[in-house]
């Protein structure tokens, strides 16, 4: 930690130590002489300029020592400001905060900034976590919303439909040095050395069980996904069926985990699959369809709405829907597959496929619904609502909301590298000819597709134009299922309405559920610590015309200049503190733990191409004919595909951050914010103690222990 003295002529003076903390973003050394000025509490006039220096380094923490001729009775406010040394350009720097100690009383008191300092002079209170309504410097702080707006707007960067994003990101949005090179340039350097390497071998797999040698094949090697081991024992016993319980699997704690229904009646379930064959769907459950659906151990994964008619850059997108039944043994396991849906009795040209089908024929069946559940899960489950609509979220956040705001505060952690990280996607991942043009059957234009469908609301009519969807209640359940309801903000955005809607309270082994909900619970008891005590009453919060014109800007239509997100607790205006409450909840939730279980396996899942292909070439079976081991094969993505999803799922599913509830940057330096963070981590704390001792876990699903899920969506 540098130390500096700031020039004094005082005889006798009162010295105070100032610790100032500059941010780590890229341009944000200090090159100018930094000024600074105290106020008291009880006096407006400030104290004298006192020049603290420049060159004040990126994520580096400076010791100031600043004389005064007497003390100063509580340092209410600090001013400072940049002097441009002549011959130099513009100057600005990034100050997240400074702590002033006063020996002599045993003082410490904190001074968050989060902003840039510049030749304009900046006032910053102390603590600084104010509402808009108890704020004496009301004029400075929409100076700075102002400010906020030219930097992080929207855009139409894709259609209307999406999620809106920003097009220019600001500046201290970036990357520090460290982290772009650990996460970005390390591993493009692996993957190019290795892509070179793989143009020596075959372009098809000789076999199944060399889909199995990529990984020891590579110059720097892929380390092997778990998964593969299991595949390499099973195929050369020729024992398929044991692949049925890891196909099950997949929805509890796959990367693609939350998308599992009951089914809540047989007349649903025959309005999207054909079940005339009653016969042999009790064989597989040995009990009645009808009895299962009573019994609670019936469920299914329907895509037969949300992905039909997808136009796909690569082939063709099954549109499936697979049922799933609990044994005696309280596992999951699969009863049928149907790829497509039709209006009557399934055809010669789409039948249901069952486990006791031709091995092949069945195992072809669950690759091409696996293809189909991977196209979801990247456009949804991953980029859509964990990605795309946090940015949303967080760009009208700061363009409503204060950086002095104590809400502010709460959730600015969660929003850590999110504008870089999605602006980078874009360039590598997302735009045309990048690796989901390169790597998925549906491309970047189905994508796009698929997550408009979802974000607005989509209905295909069996034989019918397709059609808009409008908002349906709150209380609306996925149950409706010949419908691909838009996504809501208190229904899917809400944990513990989701497992309600989608029935699965009771569903056995669910460790997804068990391990979210723990964690959810804990960011809903930290947030309402912060709320609670800042809203005394409904007139506090109804008065916060910052965090009501979030709540506006969030639920306002496009044309409106809004976000257009459905379910937003309260439609524009909160009313009282739980939709508030719910709302942040949801925030975090989304960023932390939502993102994690659909990230951080893609490397298990995505790196076997039998497993879990995001490319499959050709076409889904249209018969039950019996398939060979080719055929299977001849369907399965290229090794140099498979090596390029290999380098994207091993980027993806790093940890480069910090862990839930232990921030990189502190923003919270007021006694609300600061107790109700001691309590998160020491409730996380809890809860990651319970997960390490847990032994009842059949299967190893660890991925929400809080020590494994990150603070935001940082990679």
């Amino acid at each position: 930690m540098a130390r500096i003295m700031a020039s004094s002529s005082y005889s006798g003076a009162h010295t105070y130590t100032v610790k100032i903390k500059t941010g780590r973003y890229k341009g944000t050394t200090c090159l100018g002489n930094a000024i600074l000025r105290f106020y008291s509490k009880d006096n407006p006039t400030p104290t004298e300029r006192h020049c603290i220096g420049g060159h004040f380094d990126a994520g580096k923490t400076r010791e100031v020592r600043v004389e005064v001729p007497h003390p100063i009775d509580d340092i209410e406010q600090l001013e400072v400001w940049l002097e441009r040394p002549a011959n130099t350009a513009d100057v600005r720097w990034f100050v997240e905060h400074m702590q002033i100690e006063d020996a002599d009383k045993n003082c410490v008191r904190f001074f968050p900034f989060h902003r840039w300092v510049t030749m304009k002079h900046q006032i910053v209170r102390v603590n600084n976590a104010l509402l808009p309504q108890h704020d004496p410097n009301e004029q400075r702080r929409n100076e700075s919303i102002h400010l906020d707006k030219e930097y992080y707007f929207f855009s139409t960067r894709v259609a209307k439909a999406v999620p809106i994003m920003s097009e220019v990101t600001a500046s201290p949005e970036s990357f520090t040095k460290s982290y772009f090179m650990q996460v970005f340039i390390l591993p493009t350097i692996k993957d190019t050395i290795n892509q070179k390497l793989l143009h020596s071998f075959s372009k098809r797999w000789d076999s199944l069980t060399d889909t199995g040698n990529i990984y020891e094949r590579a110059l720097m090697n892929f380390a092997r996904p778990e998964i593969v081991d299991v595949y390499m024992d099973i195929i050369p016993q020729d024992d398929w069926s044991r692949l049925d319980k890891v196909f099950a699997d997949q929805r509890l704690i796959g990367t693609n985990p939350a998308v599992i229904q009951r089914v809540h009646s047989l007349d649903i379930l025959k309005e999207i699959m054909d079940v005339s064959d009653e016969d042999r769907f009790n064989r597989q459950m040995k009990m009645a369809l009808s009895d299962a659906v009573e019994k609670k151990k019936l469920f299914m994964v329907d895509y037969t709405t949300i992905l039909r008619r997808i136009i796909c850059q690569n082939g063709t997108i099954a549109s499936p829907v697979a049922l799933f039944y609990v044994n005696e043994e309280d596992d999951l396991m699969p009863v049928a597959i149907q790829l497509f849906k039709n209006k009557g009795p399934a055809g010669p040209d789409n039948p249901v496929f069952f486990p006791d089908d031709n091995k092949y024929t069945w195992m072809l069946a669950k690759i091409w619904f696996n293809n189909a559940d991977a196209s979801y899960h990247q456009s949804v489950s991953h980029l859509g609502f964990t990605h795309l609509l946090m940015e949303t979220i967080y760009l009208a956040l700061r363009q409503t909301v204060s950086i002095s705001h104590p809400l502010y505060h709460l959730m600015a952690p969660h929003f850590l590298y999110l504008l870089k990280v999605n602006e980078t996607a874009f360039k590598a991942l997302v735009n045309p000819g990048g690796w989901v043009d390169t790597s998925m059957s549906i491309g970047v234009k189905g994508m796009w597709e698929i997550i408009r469908r979802r974000y607005q609301g989509y209905s295909v009519a069996l034989d019918d134009d397709d059609k808009r969807v409008d908002e349906p209640d709150a209380s609306s359940c996925v149950e409706d299922l010949h419908l691909a309801q838009a996504w809501r903000l208190d229904r899917e955005g809400n944990l513990e309405n989701d497992i309600k809607c989608r029935g699965v309270e009771d569903l056995p082994k669910y460790y997804f559920r068990d391990d979210a909900l723990a964690v959810y619970q804990a960011i809903k008891k930290y947030v309402s610590n912060v709320v609670n005590p800042h809203y005394a009453d409904i007139e506090t919060l109804k008065n916060d015309y910052e965090i009501q014109e979030w709540a506006s800007m969030l639920s306002a239509k496009y044309e409106e200049g809004g976000c257009q997100i459905q379910g937003v607790p309260g439609r524009g205006q909160f009313s009282d503190c739980d939709q508030l409450i719910d709302t942040i909840t949801s925030v975090i939730y989304i960023s932390s733990v939502a993102h994690a279980s659909v990230n951080f396996l893609q490397y298990e899942q995505y790196g076997y191409p039998f497993n879990y292909p995001a490319m499959l070439y050709g076409d889904p079976p249209r018969t039950k004919n019996e398939h060979a081991a080719s055929d299977i094969l001849q369907c399965l993505p290229t090794k140099k595909t498979t090596l390029g999803s290999l380098a994207i799922t091993d980027l993806l599913s790093q940890r480069a951050t910090k862990k839930l509830g232990d921030f990189e940057i502190k923003y919270q330096f007021d006694k609300i914010g600061m107790d109700a963070l001691k309590q998160f981590q020491e409730d996380l704390q809890e809860i990651q103690d319970d997960c390490d001792k847990d032994t009842k876990k059949e299967e190893v699903y660890d991925i929400l222990n809080p020590k494994y899920i990150p603070n935001a969506i940082s990679i």
